[in-house]
């Protein structure tokens, strides 16, 4: 059963604002870069009850995004705010309901919630100093909201934005007739299936724990990230690290990376008998 996820581009621009919409729900996502604070402020939306997300990419890559999450009733005062007081951010999220039905205390405990799900899946930095308290709602409330933030979830996962999505997740054996990728390096070898249009380095794996001299910042916080996760720990064998959890990625390369430390070609790396990733999906075709 498929979901229709509809974008309606405000100023006819790709990289201008734009409004997300869920076929049958009541949210509405208001998506725009900084420079556009002004236009949204202009917006029927902006007077409007909802929560919020500001997010922005450091120039040093070795740190990560930062993003804050935050609440207004209406929101156009804290995002203006923000537009005067922080300057990290370079685009902001911007979520209301059609119907204008949200409370105060719905939208609070939102805003608690999404904290929570950054905190875990551990993506960015927060910038949210002081971490909001979950008010007590009534068990109505709470069905409503929870379907509210699933659908915040989703429209976050259509923009391509990982805020809200764990590094790894429970270990699950390999299904039948599935085909399983492997790529050897050294004594380290990682296995490899394609699910749910990820590509996940399985349980198991094993890579190694020295970084390649040609490895980037990058490559080394991803790493990082990894072990604080606890996805990827110490095998017990000197240079030696093993995958407790799957990993889900979104190249075969980000996936090869684990494994040897470095920069790594995924398509031609991974193998399947024999064959490459690469020549397996041009036989598909």
């Amino acid at each position: 059963m498929g979901r229709l996820v509809r974008t309606f581009l405000a100023n006819d621009n790709p990289d201008g604002l734009k409004t997300v919409e869920i076929s049958n729900m009541t949210i509405k996502a208001t998506v725009f870069p900084r420079p556009l604070l002004r236009d949204f402020l202009s917006r029927e939306e902006s007077r409007r009850p909802g929560v919020y997300m500001i997010y922005g990419k450091t120039l040093d890559e070795s740190l990560r995004p930062m993003l804050y999450i935050g609440e207004g009733d209406p929101v156009s005062e804290r995002i203006k705010s923000h537009g005067i007081n922080k300057d990290f951010w370079t685009d902001a999220f911007v979520f209301t309901s059609k119907d204008e039905y949200l409370t105060k205390t719905q939208i609070r405990y939102l805003e608690s919630k999404l904290i929570d799900l950054a905190k875990s899946a551990n993506r960015v930095d927060l910038e949210n100093v002081n971490a909001s308290s979950l008010p007590t709602i009534s068990e109505v409330d709470k069905a409503e909201v929870q379907q509210f933030l699933e659908a915040i979830q989703l429209i976050i996962h259509v923009l391509n934005f990982p805020f809200f999505e764990p590094l790894s997740q429970s270990s699950e054996p390999p299904r039948p007739n599935e085909i399983i990728y492997e790529y050897k390096v050294k004594n380290f070898l990682g296995k490899m299936a394609i699910r749910e249009g990820k590509y996940v380095l399985l349980s198991g794996s094993t890579a190694s724990e020295k970084f390649r001299n040609s490895a980037s910042q990058s490559i080394k916080r991803f790493r990082a990230s990894l072990e604080q996760d606890g996805a990827l720990v110490e095998s017990g064998r000197e240079g030696e690290l093993v995958v407790v959890r799957d990993i889900p990625c979104d190249s075969s390369s980000s996936a090869a990376v684990i494994v040897c430390g470095g920069n790594a070609a995924g398509p031609i790396r991974w193998k399947y008998q024999g064959k490459t990733l690469k020549e397996m999906e041009q036989s598909a075709d």
